[in-house]
């Protein structure tokens, strides 16, 4: 199992990340995300809009604020999209989303 906060920083710093409701919802749209994580509470709109786009999407187990910390930044993050993942890995995660659906 990664460390998820460790491999969002390792992310941002090393590879392409959208912050935001607007952008990341954007970018699942267009295909360009690789992978889209949320916080627990984003709002459901966005959440909706999201589970729409046919990128996988993980679910933070935190709230926006520490989603924000997560990723160094001293602000609230509801979503963020992996465009590149940089050298983290984050990608991973996807493993683990794979095997939740699966079950």
């Amino acid at each position: 199992m990664i460390n998820i906060d460790r491999a969002l920083r390792s992310s941002i710093r090393t590879g392409k990340v959208v912050l935001g409701s607007n952008l990341t919802v954007e970018a699942g749209a267009s295909g360009k995300a690789k992978l889209v994580i949320n916080a627990i509470d984003c709002p459901e709109d966005v959440a909706r809009e999201l589970q729409k786009a046919d990128v996988p999407v993980y679910n933070y187990s935190g709230r926006g604020k520490d989603l924000g910390a997560a990723c160094g930044k001293p602000f609230s993050v509801a979503a963020l999209a992996v465009i590149e993942p940089g050298d983290s890995e984050i990608m991973a995660l996807l493993r683990e989303i794979r095997g939740i659906e699966d079950e």
